[in-house]
């Protein structure tokens, strides 16, 4: 993605924050987020087709990064080296992502569109947690793989919520023990 891109990208997700603190998610037209992200329209569908979309954005924004193969050297943290097969290690990432979006994340969790990227993201972690329970990262009980799952990606998000209503005081370090301690 181009340097444009990426800073239109950031003004529609601030001003999509911003505007989901004011007012409930149903009530938001696409037209009060290109206000607050002072966004053209054109603009806008250049990129998305519904807020819904843009919603669902934030989680594949997240997402789509820490599973890439290229990975550089960022603000808050450095995974460049780092394995696609350690596992704990993009647990981290995921939530070193979640906190640097966390105002987008907060605004989210305070409005009506919090179970709609809740279950998005778990859809998106899906395959993540197959293979990490495939991988032993999740202790193997003796319990069926497909209630693993759903355990792993309802532990993701109870972990998640806890630590959005903690105001992100562990760090993703710590908060990936205490995830993976929930097994």
């Amino acid at each position: 993605m181009n340097k444009r891109s990426e800073k239109t990208i950031e003004y529609l997700y601030s001003g999509f924050a911003k505007i989901l603190k004011e007012k409930p998610y149903n009530d938001i037209t696409v037209q009060d987020i290109l206000d607050a992200s002072h966004v053209s329209r054109s603009t806008f569908y250049a990129h998305y087709k519904t807020k819904e979309e843009l919603l669902l954005s934030v989680c594949s924004h997240i997402f789509n990064h820490v599973f890439s193969h290229t990975l550089d050297v960022e603000k808050t943290h450095d995974f460049s080296q780092s394995s696609i097969f350690d596992y704990k290690h993009l647990i981290t990432h995921i939530f070193y992502h979640i906190r640097d979006e966390k105002d987008l994340i907060d605004a989210i969790f305070a409005s009506e569109s919090k179970n709609i990227f809740l279950d998005y993201m778990k859809n998106e972690l899906v395959d993540f947690a197959k293979i990490c329970i495939s991988s032993d990262l999740i202790e193997n009980k003796q319990i069926p793989s497909s209630l693993k799952e759903k355990q792993f990606l309802n532990n993701f998000v109870v972990t998640l919520d806890y630590w959005q209503q903690n105001q992100y005081q562990e760090t993703p370090e710590i908060l990936t023990d205490y995830f993976i301690k929930l097994f």
